[in-house]
């Protein structure tokens, strides 16, 4: 076996290099480890081809970033059967790892842990020839994310500050998106409904903790569809902790979130749609959301007195 360490020294708010790469060499292994730093995006992907298209043994790939460089590392496996992933959740957002309740961050924190730990089969979710582990987005959700370089470039306006000033921004002027949806082919909730959000769900989590798909799971086969009518302002401040939680679905309290599980969703409009693929924004035409049942290898930590097995 080998182990495949990509490190994104740009993920989260400090350098961890020094301490990831001592952490790595402190294993004991009998195991070929090889360590790469990516320098800009795209290098992980590319990193991560070129090596599984030359290892004679099976290769287990550690993504050590946020769910953006986990993406990328997913797109260097994807045709390749001589592997598994494992996500080093030290970037910003951390989301896929959240839906493993059984364990914490710090478990795929735990470079032992992880590099001892079982491989799981989970599903994926495809667009377009792109792929995501754990989330698709349209709407008010995409038009934020979008938006926040724009705010960004504000002299004296940090990251975080830039998200909420999106957030309000948005708040005013991008709550009304028409799409036209299908699910497995049927239409969904009526034609060009005003939609705030709309999120395809393979992992329960996004956007830093928010609890969007609860009732999500890496292992049915299905998408956990959940979609958002137009509201006023009054009434998305009104739901807003309660979307966080992930306690809005099925409360009679929010009757315009409707959600359903589903193989395939669709979206349809005039222009392109802007869609979030763990984070990632991209203008499409049309896009359809397929599940991809049992599709990755994903690595869960071996920790002390747990067997590995949780979601």
């Amino acid at each position: 076996m080998e182990h495949l360490f990509i490190i994104n020294p740009a993920a989260g708010k400090v350098d961890r290099r020094k301490e990831l790469t001592e952490k790595i060499e402190s294993v004991k292994t009998d195991d070929k480890v090889t360590v790469m730093f990516t320098e800009k995006p795209g290098d992980a992907t590319e990193f991560v081809k070129s090596y599984l298209s030359k290892a004679d043994d099976f290769v287990r790939v550690y993504s050590c970033g946020g769910d953006g460089t986990a993406n990328e590392v997913l797109k260097g496996i994807i045709g390749f059967e001589n592997c598994a992933l494992g996500v080093v959740p030290v970037g910003s957002g951390n989301d896929f790892v959240r839906s493993f309740e059984k364990f914490t961050k710090d478990d795929f924190v735990n470079i032992e842990a992880m590099m001892f730990g079982e491989d799981k089969l989970i599903d994926i979710m495809e667009c377009q020839g792109r792929y995501s582990m754990n989330n698709m987005s349209v709407g008010f959700d995409a038009a934020v994310a979008k938006n926040v370089d724009k705010f960004k470039r504000i002299p004296l306006v940090s990251g975080s500050l830039a998200y909420k000033i999106s957030i309000v921004y948005c708040l005013l002027s991008k709550r009304k998106h028409r799409y036209r949806m299908l699910t497995d082919g049927k239409e969904y909730v009526g034609k060009n409904i005003k939609t705030l959000l709309a999120v395809a769900g393979n992992g329960k989590f996004y956007g830093g903790g928010i609890k969007a798909t609860p009732l999500a799971d890496f292992n049915d086969g299905k998408i956990e569809f959940m979609h958002i009518k137009t509201i006023n302002a009054l009434k998305f401040i009104f739901l807003i902790n309660t979307y966080i939680k992930g306690d809005h679905i099925d409360n009679p309290k929010f009757p315009f979130v409707k959600h359903t599980k589903c193989e395939s969703v669709s979206f349809e409009s005039d222009k392109d749609i802007d869609i979030g693929f763990d984070g990632e924004i991209i203008s499409l035409k049309n896009p359809t959301v397929r599940i991809v049942p049992n599709a990755v290898r994903v690595i869960v930590p071996k920790v002390k007195e747990r067997v590995a097995v949780g979601k």
